[in-house]
């Protein structure tokens, strides 16, 4: 398995430490000795994330939506963007191939809806789903990912995880995007499980790796649902300090006012009739070097100020899923939940029009021949088949995905 040189998925740690800050514990046995310093603090930390609404609205998904003054956005409250002059779209528009493309009504777009009815945020203001304290509680270790002396307090409790990716191998390219279209699937899942499909952007030294991770996901332990769910994530010191999911830290700078970071898929494939995709990407502006990620929309970036390594370029692009769960808990299901095939798309998890674009602002199809698949995991639990470059329709292709069960654990 060469699995060191690359980061571990941003929520291997995320759900581990939702499982041990179910209780603290020493020696086997509980303790409040750190509750109320921890209480205090994550109380600092929700008054600075959820800024004063224009307006709230409750979403059909049960979550609470504030409209928050587009310039008092939580992410300028990062301390390297106070004096950071927001953008409101990218110097260049990268045009991308849309789900349209497949004329068969057996393929249909899937649009992310955030569940607004006849509701709208006010002109000036974005939507950013309300922070509470247990989404916090979840998601702290995120910064602390490789970091061996737990700062939070907590020790997280061992979980297993599972990947399966493709990427270009020793082709010692540089990249300033992703983009893909995205099968969309309904996952059913426990607390203890979380899944995703994902496109990772990266570059850097293990230990200060820069990473941008970005497509859907099903995580019932912080949205709880089982909702297919756009997100992002980001780091710049190999997650030990930095970096965030979504909104839960400052960082992302949302520009849309009606799709944003947790917003849900709402259209997803049914099994063996039709298939629901959605496309994606994220890209480095080469005027002012941030990475915006656009769906069918705009949505927002992360500015080039808060990166080291990915300042300037990326040197390494994944494409995969990924799974984890908790101990003696059975593996959860990843793309579909069946394993790959290529013979019916509407019965397996795929990605389709996988591309990097280039330091010319092109949209570029990944080598075949210069494709390496990887995993962590049984191929009978879970597994990628790589199609290669399908046509007009498909271009670079890959399927994945797979069960999960009892027996896919270590």
């Amino acid at each position: 398995m060469e699995f060191s040189h690359i980061s571990l998925t941003v929520f291997v740690v995320l759900i581990s430490f939702v499982f041990a800050a179910k209780t603290h514990s020493i020696y086997g046995k509980t303790t409040n000795v750190f509750k109320q310093d921890e209480d205090i603090e994550l109380e600092s930390q929700l008054k600075t994330l959820n800024k004063k609404p224009v307006k709230t609205i409750m979403t059909n998904y049960g979550d609470t939506v504030d409209c928050i003054d587009i310039y008092k956005q939580p992410a300028f409250d990062h301390p390297l963007l106070k004096h950071h002059k927001i953008r409101m779209v990218p110097s260049f528009i990268i045009e991308e191939t849309t789900s349209k493309n497949i004329s068969s009504p057996i393929f249909r777009g899937s649009i992310i809806d955030i569940g607004f009815q006849d509701e709208r945020c006010p002109p000036g203001t974005v939507p950013i789903r309300r922070t509470k304290k247990e989404d916090l509680v979840n998601a702290q270790s995120l910064s602390r990912k490789t970091n061996r002396i737990h700062t939070n307090r907590y020790s997280p409790s061992p979980i297993n995880h599972h990947f399966v990716s493709v990427e270009e191998f020793g082709q010692a390219k540089t990249y300033f995007g992703g983009a893909a279209l995205m099968s969309v699937h309904r996952l059913k899942l426990n607390y203890n499980q979380f899944s995703t499909v994902q496109i990772w952007i990266e570059n850097g030294p293990v230990e200060e790796i820069n990473s941008i991770e970005f497509g859907w996901l099903t995580y019932p332990a912080l949205f709880g649902d089982n909702n297919s769910r756009l997100f992002g994530y980001w780091t710049v010191d190999g997650h030990k300090q930095t970096g965030c999911f979504n909104v839960l830290c400052p960082g992302f700078v949302q520009v849309n006012e009606e799709v944003l970071l947790g917003g849900v898929l709402e259209h997803t494939s049914v099994y063996g009739k039709q298939a629901s995709e959605f496309p994606i990407r994220v890209y480095r502006d080469a005027q002012t070097g941030d990475w915006w990620l656009v769906t069918n929309v705009l949505v927002g970036y992360w500015p080039k100020e808060i990166f080291t390594h990915l300042a300037s370029n990326a040197s390494n692009i994944r494409y995969g899923g990924t799974t984890g769960e908790e101990p003696q808990t059975d593996a959860g299901p990843m793309g579909n939940g069946y394993l790959p095939q290529l013979q019916d798309y509407t019965k397996t998890a795929y990605m389709r029009k996988m591309k990097y674009i280039n330091d010319k602002e092109q949209l570029v199809n990944i080598n075949p021949d210069g494709a390496q698949t990887k995993h962590d995991t049984i191929s009978d639990c879970y597994n990628l088949l790589f199609a290669g470059n399908l046509g007009e329709d498909w271009e670079t292709t890959m399927t994945f995905g797979g069960p999960g069960g009892q027996y896919c654990t270590s």
